[in-house]
């Protein structure tokens, strides 16, 4: 599906003397309104319900406003520029607001994942949201742009304003950056980016994955709603992320100190580290990425504070670092400096409100009383009848961790499992999640007791939104794919002017001609003086009943008097409409989800409709490369090796003692002759085929 995205310019009007930093970005809301419902089912699948592509964009960010999920659905999404994939679960997507990160190119891959059976998920793709550079006023002292590129593992970008945060030194290292980059609501400072990439050669902004994403609670954000030099602070916190399970902290591992209050001046030097934008002579590749200068310390009054260190757009929100004791003193906010005159501007740290703040933590600013934290990130996927190890820490917040007290908590099919863990020696515990098979709904959640007797919950709202754990290894089945290189297909039917051709190619890649088209191919039109329309049918493809939805993409040109009154190019599965298809004048892919019917049978077909016979001078449209795509998780029960319980390849001590523990069970891993009861038959079982599985 495409989307032309037009750029527009706006100017935002600098104060007299020293000028706010204008924000770089301006966000560009596209309205896509794609709405996909699963029925239910009782297997597990994965659709693929949309390519989102957007012409002339170097990147997006995807609105799933309005989207439902199961506790065990997961939306994946994967940018076909760069590989890059993240996931969200129903938790993690109302911590990130209902939006994706941000991804760079210009299609992005997004799937449903349903695992287990039940209730179903509602997919809505709402919104594409880009971004259009605002013009920014240059605040380099001296005129020359002496920054240099940086690597600042404490200092971010914020998406989608373009402004600069950075991890701080309170209880739960979170972050400050300026008042007038935050609208308060999360869709200024909605996301932090760390490891930032260099910027393409036309100086567009270009994203980490989403790894180094991580989204703002927008119930921690305090600010400063009228700002003014001197009075311009933000002060929020961030979820961890959906891919590795950690905080920004514990990823970055590095923060910066504040300072108890602004020295005055005494000579010292001053260093702005940010995300800045850049202009000639400077490498467009530098646009938005984070680089680093160090002038004099020339200001510091009441609350403002004043420096002649180079900055622009962009490096709103910046640390001020005294470099003498490597202390943030304030926080970047207002330029002021030109090639001969003035100095640039911040809101120094012992500002009163930012003060109060700082001492009035909200949401995940709130000290925790434990601190959880998982180096190798949180298991999502698992395969069955084998255990699955976590490594995670838990530290101190407000109080002390009792080290005796932490626990995982398993439910399976909603039968909740209570165990103590591991403690393997300082802040470092292990635990193994237990063996599992195909089509287990599988939640998990840790508990730990402070030492003041209450208790910290990992994750936090584990209750709502509990660990998930997928069963089974996620796979496309290729169905079907006709490229019709030997023209029509004796099984296909066509109309109107459809016809197998040749001629009017549409530029880009889609194969090699022969493709459908519908138009004449002497005139490479669909004038013929009257009204025209006509439909190319596919065959009628057969599914099981397992199947409840079928991945289809294809290629597709389209060129008209684009009217939203005429030439309406169409996508039916079932004769049911699908979609309204865009003009592309080069070959672009559209794909979507077909249901088949009752019966277990699916029909597509595309048609075209002029509605007049007037104005039909134009391409029309070509269709190739049709393709259905199964997405499923493929789980299998069966082992070579039954008697080795606890899938370590091995029938040794280990299996014998899991299935003493589960004497008297009705079924499970432990029943290794499945004969319904764990019993002295699975022991002798045990002792017979003793040793390493072959």
């Amino acid at each position: 599906m495409q989307y032309l995205i037009t750029v527009l310019f706006l100017h935002i009007a600098s104060c007299t003397f020293a000028f706010g930093q204008a924000p770089p970005l301006l966000t560009k809301h596209i309205d896509l309104g794609i709405q996909i419902q699963h029925t239910k089912k009782t297997t597990n699948v994965a659709s693929l319900h949309e390519v989102v592509t957007l012409d002339n964009t170097s990147s997006f960010q995807i609105d799933f406003r309005g989207t439902k999920l199961t506790e065990t659905a997961v939306i994946r999404m994967t940018s076909v520029y760069d590989g890059a994939v993240q996931h969200l679960n129903h938790s993690s997507l109302v911590q990130w607001q209902y939006k994706s990160a941000w991804f760079n190119g210009d299609t992005v891959v997004v799937e449903l994942i349903e695992n287990g059976n039940g209730d179903s998920s509602k997919l809505n793709i709402h919104q594409a949201i880009t971004f259009e550079q605002n013009e920014f006023e240059q605040s380099i002292c001296g005129g020359v742009d002496d920054r240099e590129l940086s690597y600042e593992a404490r200092t971010a970008r914020a998406m989608p304003i373009g402004c600069t945060a950075w991890i701080i030194d309170d209880v739960n290292r979170t972050f400050l950056s300026a008042g007038h980059c935050s609208s308060g609501n999360g869709n200024s400072l909605g996301i932090m980016q760390f490891n930032v990439p260099l910027s393409d050669a036309n100086g567009n902004y270009q994203h980490p994955g989403p790894e180094d994403q991580y989204p703002v609670d927008v119930d921690s954000i305090q600010y400063t709603p009228d700002t003014y030099i001197g009075n311009d602070w933000a002060y929020f916190g961030c979820f961890p992320n959906s891919e590795t399970g950690l905080t920004p902290y514990e990823a970055q591992q590095s923060y910066f100190e504040l300072a108890d209050e602004a020295p005055g001046v005494n000579g010292q030097q001053i260093r702005i580290t940010g995300h800045g934008t850049t202009s000639a002579p400077v490498s467009n590749t530098w646009n938005g990425v984070q680089k680093t200068h160090v002038g004099p310390f020339t200001q510091s009054e009441d609350n403002t504070i004043a420096y002649y260190t180079d900055t622009t757009g962009g490096n709103s929100g910046s640390a001020v670092l005294d470099e003498s004791t490597g202390l943030a003193i304030g926080i970047h906010t207002n330029g002021g400096c030109s090639s001969s005159s003035n100095q640039n501007h911040g809101c120094a740290i012992h500002n009163a409100g930012l003060q109060k703040a700082l001492a009035n933590p909200q949401g995940v600013c709130i000290p925790n009383i434990l601190q959880f934290g998982f180096p190798n990130g949180v298991p999502t996927q698992t395969n069955p009848n084998q255990e699955t190890p976590i490594y995670f820490n838990v530290g101190p917040g407000t109080q002390l961790p009792v080290v005796d007290s932490v626990m995982l908590h398993v439910s399976v099919n909603g039968d909740i499992m209570s165990d103590p863990v591991e403690h393997i020696g300082g802040e470092s515990y292990t635990a193994t999640l237990p063996a599992v098979d195909c089509g287990d709904d599988v939640t998990f959640w840790f508990s730990a007791t402070g030492s003041a007797g209450d208790t910290a919950y990992s994750p936090f709202n584990y209750e709502d939104a509990p660990y998930t754990l997928v069963v089974g290894e996620i796979v496309k089945v290729f169905l079907s794919l006709e490229s019709f290189d030997n023209g029509l297909p004796s099984d296909w039917t066509l109309d109107g002017l459809w016809n197998a051709s040749s001629t009017c190619i549409p530029n880009g890649d889609c194969g090699e001609a022969p493709f459908m088209y519908f138009g004449d191919e002497s005139s490479c039109t669909y004038d013929n003086g009257n009204t025209v329309s006509g439909l190319l049918n596919s065959p009628t493809y057969s599914f099981d009943d397992a199947v409840s939805e079928v991945a289809v993409s294809f290629c597709y040109a389209l060129l008209t008097e684009s009217s939203s009154s005429y030439d309406f190019a169409s996508v039916y599965a079932n004769g049911t409409l699908v979609n309204e298809l865009s003009d592309s004048e080069d070959w672009s892919t559209h794909s979507f989800s077909a249901m088949p019917d009752e019966d277990g049978m699916l029909n597509l077909s595309w048609g075209f409709d002029s509605i007049d016979d007037v104005f039909n001078d134009f391409r029309g449209f070509h269709i190739d490369n049709v393709q259905l795509t199964l997405v499923t998780v493929e789980c299998d029960d069966s082992s070579d090796c039954p008697t080795d319980v606890n899938g370590d390849a091995m029938t040794n001590v280990t299996d014998l003692l899991q299935v003493i523990d589960n004497w008297g069970q009705n079924g499970g891993p432990a029943d290794v002759n499945q004969d319904g009861t764990v019993n002295v038959s699975d022991v002798l079982l045990i002792v017979s085929e003793w040793g390493v599985c072959e």
